[in-house]
């Protein structure tokens, strides 16, 4: 193999490869890229097995050819040469040799015809994601995936798809998170997709690759199924999955139809008494306490512990529903990074009692309504 490129094209394709590279020590050859040419570009590609990713750049190829080399080896070497530099990267059976105008290497690499195969999807992409919509929802998400592989299907992200919108929501059976997100396009095929595929479960580690390549000038995220794999496209970068095979619970059963309380509260001062509060919990327990005054329009967020002391914070409510008393206990991680994902400055609490799902929302006081395209959901706990 023998082409020439840019350093500034190669670094970016890189900076998509890193993460996937090394993941996996059983197998050496994981830790390497793949790098070839094919149609007259630079094809360099990285899986760990779960996840495979594919990127294209515009060389002008000499020689073609095919081979593996340790991805941190030449991440650190690409990373730490000048963006403008020009390269030649030339490959013999011993490794890839890399010149550039004033600085050469030569790394040892293997055989790329070791290097595990890729699949890649050829046709039409018969779905597609708005991009930036798709992004947004997921770091509102991804936070609620379950850690615990002993339910696998709760360590992925619920797609529920349809012609104008999409739905997805994550949880880890402890707190839910879901968002609803109009659908920017679709292509020819997408009747005979959705009546395959309406619901699917993607793993929240290929997810969060996607997050990585979206960048703020994506515009759509193309989507295709093929026996059991998922194939994404976004701006030329192929991410290859497995989807995750098992049935996603029933999460909008527990999603309560109403609520007895109503309130709204100012964002930053609820996140600090929240905080302050997560400070002084229980090491072993680790819980807060909200008590809802709607008659004193005040909410009491308070803890206590043994090995700490205690605190207690007032904060002013707005009650849109409901009058009576109403004291309920949470972790306060569960509190906070659900505050975290919602937008603006203020957020509306509903609950019902001290056993049930309590849900936050984002509230607009200019139209004295919450936005319903992102809702979450929090287990108190029981006392």
């Amino acid at each position: 193999m023998k082409c020439i490129c840019t350093q500034e094209n190669l670094s970016r394709t890189i900076s998509y490869l890193e993460r996937i590279a090394g993941r996996q020590t059983t197998l050496p050859i994981l830790s390497n890229f793949l790098l070839e040419t094919e149609m007259g570009r630079l094809k360099i590609s990285a899986t760990n097995l779960e996840i495979g990713v594919i990127v294209y750049i515009g060389a002008k190829v000499e020689k073609e050819g095919k081979i593996a080399v340790p991805g941190k080896v030449l991440s650190n070497f690409i990373y730490n040469l000048p963006s403008g530099d020009v390269l030649q990267l030339e490959s013999d059976k011993e490794g890839l040799k890399i010149e550039s105008a004033g600085t050469q290497v030569k790394i040892k690499g293997v055989d790329g015809k070791d290097f595990p195969i890729i699949p890649q999807y050829k046709e039409k992409y018969p779905y597609f994601f708005p991009a930036q919509e798709l992004k947004s929802a997921l770091s509102r998400l991804l936070f609620c995936v379950s850690l615990n592989n002993a339910r696998l299907e709760l360590t992925g992200v619920h797609i529920f798809l349809y012609k104008d919108q999409i739905h997805l929501a994550a949880t880890d059976s402890f707190r839910l998170a879901e968002e609803i997100i109009p659908l920017a396009g679709a292509g020819s095929n997408q009747s005979d997709f959705l009546t395959k595929n309406q619901s699917l479960i993607i793993p929240g580690s290929t997810l969060q690759e996607i997050i990585r390549v979206i960048t703020p000038e994506s515009q759509e995220v193309k989507i295709a199924l093929e026996e059991n794999q998922i194939f994404f496209e976004i701006d030329g970068v192929q991410i290859i999955s497995r989807i995750i095979n098992g049935k996603y619970p029933d999460y909008k059963q527990i999603i309560p139809k109403e609520f007895s309380l109503s309130v709204v509260l100012e964002k930053e001062t609820f996140q600090r008494a929240v905080k302050i509060a997560s400070g002084f919990s229980s090491y072993s327990s680790g819980e807060i306490v909200l008590t809802f005054q709607p008659g004193e329009k005040q909410c009491v967020v308070s803890s206590e512990s043994q090995e700490t002391g205690e605190n207690k914070t007032l904060l002013p409510i707005e009650t849109l529903k409901g009058s009576a008393p109403l004291t309920i206990v949470f972790n306060p991680r569960y509190v906070l990074e659900g505050m975290s994902a919602l937008p603006g400055e203020k957020i509306l609490f509903l609950a019902n009692n001290s056993s049930s799902p309590a849900a936050l929302r984002a509230y607009d006081p200019e139209t004295a309504a919450f936005r319903e395209n992102y809702l979450y959901i929090m287990m108190p706990i029981r006392k």
